[in-house]
C-alpha cells in the first residue's frame, strides 16, 4: 500500500490553520470578557455596599438616613463615570427620593399612583416624591423598572451604559 505523503500534509496544514483561527477567536472573544466581569464586580461592589448602609442604619439610631444616601448615591454616580445613565431610588414610604445622572438623549419617566412625570433634567438631578402607594416605576428608554418599597428604608438602583454597540443595564 503506497502511502499518500502530500495527502498528510495538507491534513495536517489544515489542522493548523483551524487552531490558528480558533485561536484568533478565542484572544478577540477573551479581550472583551474583561469589561462583562467589571459589570458583575460593580453589581456585586454596589450590592455589598448598599448591605452594609442598611445594617448600619438598622443597628443605629441614625438621623440623617436621608443624607446619608444621597452623599453614597452621588459618590456611587462619580466611581461607576458619568457617561453612563445611573439612577438611585431610595427611601422610606412614603417620602421616596430618585437621584441620579440622565445623559443626553435619554427619556426616562417617573410612574407613581396615577402619576406620570417625565425627568427632564441632564446632569446629576433630584426629585423627591410622596407615594400612597409602595410602587415606582421608572421607565428608561422604553423599558420599564418597578420597584416595590417595603416598611423600613429601601434602595435600589438602575444603571445603564453602551460599550462597543453593546447595551448593559444593571439594576437591583
Amino acid at each position: 500500500m503506497k502511502k499518500n505523503k502530500r495527502g498528510q500534509f495538507y491534513f495536517i496544514a489544515v489542522i493548523v490553520l483551524v487552531s490558528v483561527f480558533l485561536g484568533l477567536v478565542t484572544l478577540r472573544n477573551q479581550s472583551n470578557l474583561p469589561h462583562h466581569l467589571s459589570l458583575n464586580s460593580e453589581k456585586e461592589q454596589l450590592n455589598l455596599e448598599i448591605s452594609s448602609l442598611l445594617d448600619y442604619f438598622s443597628h443605629e439610631k441614625v438621623t440623617n438616613q436621608k443624607e446619608i444616601l444621597l452623599n453614597f448615591s452621588n459618590f456611587s454616580i462619580q466611581k461607576v463615570g458619568e457617561n453612563k445613565n445611573s439612577f438611585f431610588v431610595f427611601g422610606d414610604l412614603p417620602d421616596i427620593t430618585l437621584f441620579g445622572n440622565k445623559l443626553n438623549e435619554t427619556s426616562l419617566f417617573v410612574k407613581y399612583d396615577s402619576t406620570n412625570e417625565e425627568i427632564t433634567n441632564e446632569g446629576i438631578f433630584q426629585k423627591d416624591y410622596t407615594l400612597s402607594g409602595d410602587n415606582l416605576n421608572l421607565t428608561l428608554d422604553e423599558i420599564e423598572y418597578n420597584f416595590v418599597f417595603y416598611e423600613g428604608e429601601n434602595i435600589y438602583y438602575l444603571i445603564k451604559y453602551i460599550y462597543n454597540n453593546q447595551t448593559f443595564i444593571i439594576t437591583e
